[in-house]
């Protein structure tokens, strides 16, 4: 390995072990137990470790060494914190284990029960909820596939014309009977049951009454446990990809003990994460218009308790076009989360909500009586809150250079007025301290909406042309970058770089309008805003070298990257993509999400009807593949053989391309989806996109 590698390594061990706050609790007698991941190269996985404060007043008075908790996928404590539900897995098995006090009194092998298939753990569909009476546990699993056989076996000798062999009845011949699943990181989730574990009778039942065309998520039992609600997805007659899309036509459920089942006539719309208020007598719930964009602006919603078919529906946040004014002046783009904390509510029927904006993520409170809307300020990166515990809020404080901040404080009665007490403390990253970020609003030259953003990160001053810059747009095309720690950001720093992090026209974050915008302008407005961020960056900081910058980008940021070193081939001189959409009509019968490749195309999908090879041609048109044969710039590729979203094929075919065109090229072929997220994989493709770089910007590091 040669020196630069070696140095390259040696940064790489050390910002692996900055940990990642991921969420929190407050407990009574003024405990916060806080949970934190952390890169472990060695084992070549994440690890999960929960950290104990003790406070009086709101304010760290000692904290407990961390606990390693890797192997627990759920946990919840019940309301009055008598027990601490806990979903493990261990050695390919999961187990339910129910703790009291210091000590497990249930241990469940769910294998072995053999009731339903894996218990869900993602984001999508999980939950782990316990019943107001702390009797009971609800979650959702798998739903256990039907056994079946060849037309033909030989039977045991055992067998007889009268009582076989004691196994139950199979079915014949459906061995290799397709049931689609919901792609991209939830493969072999094909059809979602609710499962309700009993403490006292230490038993599983199936909750019957759901029908057969639908897949549930996100449930949760009422205020007084008497009925469940949550969200119904149709199952039939396909199945689209559900991760990172808000955009798939799903209804709001309610299931009672009896087995009656009731959806209500929510009409072309998707809905996410429904939650009762404190007084029980509202169900509050995310919403968009279904098809179009993957992620869009949601609105918040609320209907009277009980429901009825003739539930009324009111819009407590509106869909945000633009921007509106909310209390104290400030400036609000709209809501992106789509989901809410598990405890969220403070006094008032006030509702806690984080969501990104523009280029940082927000925390908000909501009465969700009169709509009002306050902001919790914060002026320094984004600001997430945890838990909320009698107006008490947990929260995390971070930004592109400092890692993650525990603090704490306590709400004021009515508005968002919080004083926050640290918990953790929080310094620049070491070798970042000459280091800035600043937030860049940009104008297009043309286009109906034509505001965008940008943000700078590197060098506060520097002699003139001499700092190289990594161009990076973010993937989607509907999500942003907001302010915090980024391993492979960091890494670029350290080693002298700048970065300039693109939120073109089509980002979240700024308004439905900014999102509707890229629609059918793929491959075109989005590369030209990225052209105009880069000449603005190189304006306004003389220090940057536009002989010496870099491309970098997954997925749309990936399509991006490779449209701009193909249609400005003397710009950049190095390119280094993870699995980029490169040929869009091609994808569009292989991924998960074949509705992404129509309706960034500019048309909504269907499969009904004749085939419009117009549409597939503009696919064409507008994909990188198109401006492949001008690449100059040497090019290396991260993919992902397993892949759905963006299939490797996609990137194999750029780089045979670009590879008989006589362009240096390299690419890598790792056993992982969309993200490349395991830590060996990431691990690999920064240390060698590192390498790439800055090679071929003659870097001497």
């Amino acid at each position: 390995m040669s020196t630069k590698a070696d140095k390259f390594v040696k940064t790489y061990k050390q910002l692996s072990q900055i940990p990642a706050a991921l969420g929190g609790t407050i407990r009574s007698n003024g405990v916060i137990s806080s949970l934190w991941s952390q890169r472990d190269i060695e084992k070549g996985k994440t690890t999960k470790f929960i950290k104990n404060f003790f406070t009086v007043d709101l304010k760290p008075v000692a904290d407990v060494n961390p606990i390693d908790v890797s192997t627990e996928v759920l946990s919840r404590f019940s309301k009055s914190e008598k027990y601490r539900a806990v979903l493990r897995d261990l050695d390919s098995k999961q187990y339910l284990e129910i703790w009291q006090g210091h000590n497990t009194i249930r241990t469940v092998d769910l294998n072995a029960l053999d009731v339903h298939g894996s218990v869900y753990s993602d984001g999508e569909f999980s939950s782990f909820e316990w019943s107001p009476d702390e009797k009971k546990l609800l979650y959702v699993a798998e739903k256990k596939p039907v056994k079946s056989e060849p037309f033909y076996k030989r039977k045991s000798p055992t067998a007889n014309d009268e009582g076989g062999t004691g196994d139950e009845e199979k079915s014949k011949g459906e061995e290799y009977l397709f049931i689609q699943d919901w792609g991209e990181q939830l493969v072999g989730k094909k059809y979602s049951i609710l499962a309700e574990y009993d403490v006292e009778s230490d038993s599983v039942t199936i909750l019957k009454g759901l029908p057969d065309n639908i897949c549930i998520a996100q449930p949760k039992y009422s205020n007084d446990g008497s009925y469940i609600v949550g969200v119904a997805y149709e199952a039939e007659p396909r199945k689209l990809g559900l991760i990172y899309c808000s955009n798939r036509l799903s209804t709001i459920f309610r299931l009672d003990f009896s087995g009656n089942y009731l959806d209500l006539p929510l009409k072309d719309v998707s809905v996410k994460s429904p939650i009762f208020s404190c007084d029980g007598k509202t169900l509050v719930w995310l919403q968009r218009k279904a098809g179009g964009p993957h992620a869009a602006c949601m609105s918040l919603v609320k209907t009277a308790l009980p429901l009825s078919e003739k539930s009324p529906v009111e819009t407590v946040v509106p869909v945000v076009d633009t921007e509106i004014k909310i209390n104290g002046g400030k400036t609000f783009y709209g809501l992106y989360n789509s989901t809410f904390l598990k405890r969220p509510w403070a006094s008032g029927n006030r509702l806690i909500v984080n969501t990104n904006q523009k280029y940082a993520v927000n925390a908000y409170v909501i009465d969700i009586e009169n709509g009002d809307i306050s902001e919790l300020s914060y002026h320094d990166g984004s600001q997430i809150v945890f838990d909320v515990k009698d107006d008490i809020l947990l929260a995390t404080q971070r930004t592109y250079l400092k890692p993650d901040k525990l603090v704490l404080g306590k709400l004021s009665p009515s508005g968002a007025d919080i004083v926050w007490n640290d918990l953790t403390s929080s310094q620049v990253v070491d070798g970042l301290e000459n280091c800035t970020y600043q937030y860049l609003d940009l104008i297009a030259d043309e286009g109906g909406y034509n505001s965008f953003n940008a943000t700078y990160v590197g060098p506060k001053d520097g002699k003139d042309k001499s700092v190289p810059l990594i161009v990076w747009p973010h993937g989607g095309p509907h999500s942003s970058f907001t302010n915090n720690l980024i391993l492979q950001g960091s890494m670029y720093l350290k080693f002298g770089f700048a970065i300039l992090f693109i939120n073109y026209r089509g980002s979240t974050g700024c308004g439905q309008k900014c999102v509707e915008f890229l629609t059918g302008k793929i491959g075109d407005t989005d590369v030209k805003d990225c052209v105009q961020a880069t000449d603005t960056a190189l304006k306004k900081y003389p220090w940057l070298n536009p002989d010496a910058m870099a491309l970098v980008g997954g997925s749309h940021g990936g399509f991006l990257v490779a449209h701009l070193s193909g249609q400005y081939p003397d710009r950049f001189h190095a390119v280094v993509a993870r699995n980029p959409v490169i040929d869009v009509s091609s994808m569009s019968i292989i991924s998960d999400i074949p509705d992404w490749c129509y309706v960034e195309a500019g048309k909504e999908y269907t499969q009904k009807g004749e085939i419009d090879n117009d549409i597939l041609l503009k696919m064409r048109k507008v994909s990188p593949i198109m401006h492949a044969h001008k690449v100059k710039a040497p090019t290396m590729l991260h993919i992902g053989s397993k892949d759905l979203r963006v299939p490797h094929h996609q990137g194999t075919e750029f780089h045979l391309r670009l590879k008989a065109n006589g362009i240096p090229t390299r690419m890598h072929l790792y056993d992982d989806n969309h993200p490349l997220g395991s830590v060996p994989n990431e691990f690999d493709h920064i240390i060698n996109a590192m390498l790439w770089i800055s090679e071929h910007l003659k870097m001497d590091n």
